[in-house]
């Protein structure tokens, strides 16, 4: 099993979620086998979510996506 890291995905702007918001949940339904969880505000954010670096590295190539390290936040 790969190492995973709880991660929280944000957006720039309505716009880069309007671009990548699909592309952004294929990724992550792909990498932990379940739906997004995520806010209804516009730009939406992930709810932190355990990723695998490779995952990880695919969102971050995404232009207007921000992926946060939360593995040492207190839950």
């Amino acid at each position: 099993m790969s190492n995973r890291t709880k991660s929280r995905v944000t957006y720039d702007s309505i716009e880069s979620y309007s671009e990548n918001g699909r592309k952004v949940d294929e990724i992550v339904e792909k990498d932990t086998g379940r739906p997004v969880t995520q806010t209804r505000s516009l730009p939406p954010f992930l709810l932190p979510v355990e990723l695998t670096e490779s995952a990880v590295n695919q969102l971050k190539a995404l232009s207007g996506v921000k992926v946060e390290d939360m593995s040492n936040e207190e839950d």
